[in-house]
């Protein structure tokens, strides 16, 4: 979803993905892989035409190894991933993913702002007879963000994750079973190195509504904390020349914000759940069809504190009255099917239905906003000898029934800047190269991306290359 989940370098980067790990560990037995691979990547984009959280420039580079081993029966997975991202112009940036959550601490001078990613995980898989293996897969990522310009905001972020599974392999049917449990927790801290101007904070509750409060150091601390648990459930027939595969993920997530430090003042919970279901139906050796289906909810509390004297230790704290106040709601969905001709030569056509709605009230008020959108595509890779192919690509994306009620109670700047970039209809292009070695032991892929409105007066560049060895 591009204007909510991902922002256009990293569709450019999604497009060039490297491999990826099983989705249920219990199905590394099935294939008798043994590979190790390394890649490097580098992303640069630039331009006007960009959400709000976008930066004017950016720059990225990625380092991932990756190996899947077979020790006798038993299948084995391992990655290690580390980016690093610089970017200018970025603001409004309180979170490193700011679309999770509803609440959120921001400052509205443009900057300079760095993300530093390391991600590791692993996987094993082994067989229990009949047809029958399990597995487990963990992952462990670190995260650290930081601007640096007054008001600067570093924020420390942890990702922890462990998931067994369970699969049957029949000769026409396959199905698995994996439950997960995920840990995030992320940390945000402002400061401000200038003493001779003041700097102000704003404290976002929803649709951009807040309020902005002077720089008060050691009062700007926020811990975010979220579970999430999984559900994936996986289909898999083969009827002849023809494959079906089918993957449905559940995730219910819960989350809560508090202040770093002794009284413990609540800020915000979020509860919300998301179902998505992969389907791909392999039809001979020509025709492929992919579809998906994403629906998710969140629903957001606030909670009735105040601050009170504790008489013991004379010292103010807050106390919470009652149960957290609804005041937030957000629907999200995503339909999405592509149609793949060809064997040597090959021919897409996609169509992608996007649409978000969601509310915030803060009484007697209530702020709304709606927004739905279609992205009609067609690409190609067409074969030039036997190591290059190229890849052209061209999307139109319609928005259509559109609905903002803004008022003088919200932030208007940055919800404007928001809304000009969501309510309008854009073209994009796309063209990539690829080269492989005869051994396809080294292969270099390249793209370069454009994203321009309607009238072509905002654009957007994006290019991507990447590099990699298989052992």
């Amino acid at each position: 979803m591009k204007r909510f989940l991902i922002t256009f370098g990293m569709l450019l980067l999604a497009a060039f993905g490297a491999m990826a790990q099983e989705v249920n560990a219990a199905r590394l037995v099935l294939e008798d892989t043994t590979y190790v691979n390394v890649e490097l990547g580098f992303l640069s984009e630039s331009g006007s035409l960009k959400d709000v959280f976008d930066p004017d420039q950016r720059i990225m580079g990625t380092l991932e190894a990756s190996s899947r081993h077979t020790l006798g029966k038993v299948g084995l997975y391992g990655r290690f991933g580390y980016g690093y991202d610089y970017s200018r112009g970025s603001t409004w940036r309180g979170w490193i993913d700011p679309y999770e959550t509803p609440f959120m601490l921001a400052d509205s001078i443009p900057g300079p702002l760095s993300i530093e990613m390391y991600s590791m995980e692993a996987g094993v898989g082994f067989p229990l007879g009949g047809g029958w293996s399990a597995g487990l897969d963990i992952g462990y990522d670190v995260g650290l963000m930081a601007k640096h310009k007054d008001l600067r905001n570093k924020n420390t972020s942890m990702r922890f994750r462990i998931s067994p599974g369970i699969y049957w392999q029949g000769r026409q049917v396959g199905l698995g079973l994996d439950l997960g449990y995920e840990r995030n927790t992320e940390r945000v801290e402002y400061s401000q190195e200038s003493t001779s101007e003041e700097h102000m904070l704003f404290d976002i509750y929803g649709l951009w509504v807040g309020r902005a409060t002077g720089f008060a150091g050691a009062e700007n601390r926020r811990m975010k904390e979220n579970d999430r648990f999984i559900g994936d459930f996986q289909l898999d027939l083969s009827l002849g020349n023809v494959s079906i595969s089918n993957n449905l993920n559940l995730f219910w997530m819960r989350g809560n914000q508090t202040e770093v430090g002794y009284n413990n003042q609540q800020f915000g919970t979020t509860r919300s759940w998301t179902w998505i279901d992969d389907l791909d139906i392999q039809i001979g050796e020509a025709h492929a069809i992919e579809a998906e289906v994403l629906v998710s909810t969140m629903q957001g509390f606030r909670p009735l504190q105040r601050q009170e004297l504790d008489p013991d230790s004379r010292i103010r704290v807050w106390v919470t009255y009652g149960k957290p106040v609804f005041c937030y709601w957000r629907q999200m969905h995503l339909e999405h099917v592509q149609y793949t001709y060809g064997t040597t030569w090959k021919l897409r056509f996609a169509l992608a239905n996007e649409s978000m709605s969601h509310a915030y009230t803060e009484y007697p008020h209530r702020f709304s906003q709606t927004t739905n959108s279609l992205l009609s595509t067609v690409g190609a890779d067409i074969p030039l000898g036997r190591q290059f192919t190229i890849s052209p690509g061209l999307a139109y994306e319609k928005a259509y029934g559109m609905v903002n009620n803004c008022s003088e109670y919200q932030i208007l700047e940055p919800l404007m800047l928001q809304w000009d970039y969501w309510d309008g209809d854009n073209w994009h292009g796309a063209l990539g190269l690829a080269w492989a070695a005869p051994s396809g032991r080294v292969y270099v892929q390249g793209r370069y991306g454009i994203m321009s409105n309607q009238d072509f007066s905002a654009f957007r560049h994006g290019a991507v290359l990447k590099v990699g060895f298989n052992f």
